[in-house]
């Protein structure tokens, strides 16, 4: 009966027949606007939006929604009728979303009204959204006063959501259907809009702040239905992360900070909303790692809402040099800068070459100096890890006290003299990559039950804190001991060596590499005179004769102290026997067996290129490639496949 009476009223309006009358003046002056404006009634709807129109207008009042969802998803919730709806507008009238309680075929739906539309006068005439924006003031309209066919089931509560005295943001209107209209709904609207106010107000005065603070990124998120949205975020965060600002608009933090399984520690804290402050993290984002100075607290106001979570980052200039170094691949060599042709040799390098394609812990083995480090340098750099990072420690230079620290870092106050932010470990700073351990066989037996169970459990924890900490770390260690030894002396553990020596490669010394001490010796000098701005200097034949005779103890790192040495305070242009003898004094004459070996250094190609020492070698031998192959100190199969690389048939 009410809903008939309605249509009536609102016929009998259009008809200007006697005895009907607009509720008020502002009402009246719409539908003298509207008619003139020759609008059909009857079928009118507002204008609907493209997708492109729609998604461009939500970013500009991205605030709003996620304020206005709290807010209005809050008093729907505790509110036990069904038919009530809030329609939330942009500030030109755009229906931005509809709150309520969906039903089939519920009455709203019925009357045709849905978001992703634009209410104005000029489409659908006299509606509640253009009465209330032009009052600047809450208001209500009901059933036949709107002016088009849709509306007048409907009553509406409007309210505007101000920033300012002169400065609409948005508003809502109620709306419910005629036959439940209720005043005290306006006050309802009104609450709400100020509600709204308060939490855009609360947000702007946070963005005022955050922005002033220079040298720190600021983000507030709120959860909702386990997402971590990003309620405001300031240009100093990207900054920092260093990473290019996207679009804010509905940002996760995910799309910022790579989600799991990466940055573990710091999802860790996000999750148990653990207060931190000043925590030095390393956080991975789409363009690599960068270590920041991490503070996280949990913010709630009873009274106006909101809460949420508050992160501010800093740059830590100190982790980040570290991270600088480290976080790259810095591993210089590879397989292609190790010299040399002798088949011990040879056979190192292929089976390293093989190890490389494996993810197993590598233990390297040899004498001090016969560049055990260049091999793992090389190693990392073939395997699947080579984009990754290579740090190296040398577990003979720091103190029982301190390896550790340094392995796995530190917390803040851990010990006397520890800094206030704590420290990056080595482990922490080859997450993904390789970590050579050189040296291993100085390491403290305390720190090697440590190791261990990081190998076992790929957890750590830092000193003097309570975090686990998940690394995924390729070991390569080194020693020039012989660890075998060092475990019956109890000096080792015998299940660590076994962790360690999944994979075993041997570098013979030098003094059992025949014919390679002619390349390095070459390989030196030019390298020497480069750097010291000298013309080229050459080692004269008995020079050559010399070295061929030594024993070289201290092998690469020996041979290259030697010839620098001799250069450094040499003015020829060419290095004799005497020159050497002088440098190396009587140990020279230790070191030197009681009957010199069979000349198997051919020392008259010094300074020749590959393919020429090979045509020395048989024209030297008369073409006999089994003694022009023994002359260079190869095997026969070696010499046959470097004469095919060289075309020589």
């Amino acid at each position: 009966m009410q809903k008939q009476q309605n249509i009536e009223n609102w016929v009998g309006l259009h008809k200007g027949l006697e005895g009907f009358d607009f509720p008020n003046a502002a009402i009246s002056s719409s539908w003298k606007r509207s008619d003139n404006r020759n609008i059909d009634y009857g079928k009118a709807m507002p204008k609907e939006l493209t997708q492109t129109e729609l998604e461009r207008t939500k970013k500009s009042y991205k605030r709003l929604m996620i304020c206005s969802d709290w807010v209005i998803n809050h008093f729907i919730a505790n509110n036990s009728e069904s038919d009530i709806r809030v329609l939330l507008f942009s500030k030109d009238g755009v229906l931005l979303r509809i709150y309520g309680i969906p039903e089939e075929n519920d009455w709203l739906s019925q009357s045709g009204i849905k978001s992703g539309t634009k209410w104005s006068e000029d489409s659908i005439g006299t509606n509640p959204f253009t009465i209330g924006i032009q009052s600047r003031k809450a208001s209500d309209m009901h059933g036949y006063s709107n002016y088009s066919r849709f509306l007048i089931d409907g009553s509406y509560y409007f309210a505007p959501v101000c920033l300012t005295e002169n400065e609409i943001y948005g508003s809502i209107i109620i709306a419910v259907p005629q036959e439940k209209r209720d005043q005290y709904l306006l006050s309802v609207a009104i609450t709400i809009a100020r509600s709204i106010e308060l939490d855009v107000f609360l947000f702007q005065s946070i963005d005022m702040f955050t922005s002033s603070e220079e040298e720190s990124g600021s983000i507030f998120l709120r959860q909702n239905k386990g997402r971590n949205e990003v309620v405001i975020i300031n240009d100093q965060v990207f900054k920092i992360l260093g990473i290019k600002k996207p679009d804010t608009y509905h940002l996760t933090l995910e799309e910022i900070i790579l989600p799991l399984p990466e940055n573990r520690e710091f999802w860790s804290i996000l999750e148990s909303k653990k207060q931190v402050s000043d925590k030095v993290l390393p956080i991975s984002v789409s363009s690599g790692r960068v270590y920041v100075n991490m503070s996280l607290a949990t913010y709630k106001q009873n009274k106006f809402h909101p809460d949420g979570i508050t992160i501010s980052f800093s740059s830590n200039g100190r982790a980040n040099k570290m991270s600088s170094k480290f976080t790259d691949n810095n591993a210089r060599y590879t397989f292609n800068d190790i010299i040399g042709e002798n088949d011990l040799m040879l056979e190192t390098i292929k089976r390293s070459k093989i190890a490389a394609l494996s993810d197993s812990n590598i233990l390297i083995q040899g004498e001090s100096g016969v560049g055990k480090d260049v091999f793992a340098q090389a190693i990392h750099n073939s395997s699947k890890r080579s984009h990754k990072p290579f740090v190296a420690i040398n577990c003979a230079a720091f103190s029982k006290e301190l390896i550790a620290s340094e392995l796995f870092g530190y917390e803040s106050g851990a010990f006397t003299g520890a800094k206030r932010e704590g420290s990056i470990g080595k482990f922490e700073l080859a997450n993904h990559g390789t970590l050579f351990l050189d040296e291993i066989g100085d390491m403290p037996m305390e720190v090697q039950s440590v190791l261990l169970r990081v190998l076992e459990e790929k957890t750590f924890r830092k000193v003097g804190g309570n975090d686990l900490i998940e690394v995924d770390v390729r070991i390569i260690a080194a020693s020039n001991k012989n660890l075998k030894e060092l475990i019956e002396k109890k000096l080792f553990r015998e299940d660590l060596f076994y962790r360690l020596s999944i994979i075993r490669i041997n570098i013979p010394p030098l003094k059992n590499r025949g014919a390679d001490v002619y390349l390095f010796a070459e390989y030196f000098l030019k390298k020497l005179c480069t750097r010291m701005g000298k013309s080229d200097i050459r080692l004269s034949k008995n020079a050559l004769e010399f070295l061929g005779k030594y024993s070289w103890p201290g092998n690469l790192r020996e041979l290259q102290n030697l010839l620098e040495g001799i250069i450094s305070t040499h003015e020829e242009t060419l290095i004799t026997e005497k020159e050497i003898h002088n440098y190396l004094g009587d140990y020279f004459l230790e070191t030197l067996p009681e009957e010199a070996p069979a000349a198997t250094i051919p020392y008259d190609i010094y300074g020749l290129d590959e393919k020429e020492k090979f045509e020395m070698a048989l024209r030297k031998c008369r073409n006999n490639r089994s003694k022009a192959a023994e002359y260079l100190g190869l095997s026969r199969s070696t010499f046959y496949r470097r004469m095919q690389e060289f075309g020589m048939n």
